[in-house]
């Protein structure tokens, strides 16, 4: 769990450190749900098909039992993606943070934070009744 905080503040250091440098448009989706639905690697799997959908090239991807971190970015340069996935107790959580750096103010970034989450969203299991 101390990983997963430290991974969120670094995240929330580094967004205000970037945006002084340029001008990007930033999308993200953050959910969580219970553990036995969705297991740190199946999230990871998730991520790298949806950024594989995309056209994004992974250029890390690490993954431990509680903290799984996907980087990539397409073939072009000027975008790239950044999503956790965090064993968050009984829960995983994950954050998808879909950067452009064309400028601000760009509507991509959000649509394609919903597109990788939304493939995140496929590999849940159904609840057991």
């Amino acid at each position: 769990m101390r990983i997963a905080s430290v991974s969120i503040l670094c995240i929330g250091l580094a967004l205000p450190l970037s945006a002084a440098a340029a001008d990007f448009s930033l999308g993200y989706e953050v959910d969580r749900v219970p553990a036995a639905q969705l297991s740190v690697q199946a999230c990871n799997a998730a991520i790298g098909r949806g950024a594989a959908a995309l056209g994004y090239v992974v250029r890390a991807n690490q993954d431990q039992k509680t903290l799984s971190l996907h980087v990539s970015g397409p073939r072009q340069e000027g975008r790239s993606l950044v999503a956790y996935c965090i064993a968050a107790g009984n829960h995983t959580a994950w954050v998808v943070q879909a950067f452009d750096y064309s400028g601000p103010g760009l509507s991509e970034p959000g649509v394609i934070a919903k597109k990788v989450a939304g493939e995140i969203r496929k590999a849940i299991k159904p609840a057991a009744r």
